[in-house]
């Protein structure tokens, strides 16, 4: 089933960049050198910045979800993608709503649930947002959007984005072909 719209956005800067925020990065003890040589087995050359801790990303991803409610509907069905949540952190509650799927590799399942049901569906990866220097994200957030009455549904979720200066990018170049 071809999706009403699908798009990709960069994001550009941390939500509370206005704000002085603690850090919440946890770095491994570094007191012996195989310690050392662990740590630079998983580092990476990334230019893509570190824009959102944890507990940031986490509620980037509920004000999007609350977002498609408030704009598609309280019944719109939200998939969203993502990696392995962190260790203790409890998420969102929003996240842990019947109308919501977590998981990885979920652009399929959405297809699905939107030809079997005539209610809206989002569909949100948000995997390749960088939240510490090992991850190997690009801060890419795509979405997808089925049964919608709207043209453009994607304009009426980035509200939830614009602190984070989010610019569209090309999605072919990311795997998906754009429908504007």
């Amino acid at each position: 089933m071809t999706p009403r719209q699908t798009l990709a956005l960069r994001l550009t800067r941390n939500p509370d960049h206005s704000r002085v925020q603690p850090c919440a990065s946890i770095n491994l003890p570094l007191l012996e050198e195989q310690d050392y040589a662990r740590r630079q087995a998983h580092s990476h050359d990334n230019a893509a910045p570190v824009l959102v801790n944890h507990r940031q990303y986490y509620a980037l991803l509920e004000r999007l979800v609350r977002q498609s409610w408030s704009a598609l509907g309280e019944d719109c069905r939200v998939f969203v993608q993502l990696r392995q949540p962190a260790k203790d952190l409890a998420l969102p509650a929003a996240l842990f709503d019947p109308r919501v799927l977590l998981g990885a590799g979920l652009r399929r399942e959405a297809e699905c649930c939107a030809g079997l049901s005539p209610a809206p569906v989002a569909w949100i990866a948000a995997e390749r947002i960088r939240r510490d220097l090992l991850d190997s994200g690009d801060n890419i957030l795509r979405l997808a959007f089925w049964n919608t009455p709207q043209s453009a549904p994607a304009a009426l979720l980035l509200p939830a984005l614009d602190a984070m200066a989010p610019q569209v990018t090309d999605t072919a170049e990311h795997g998906q072909t754009a429908t504007r």
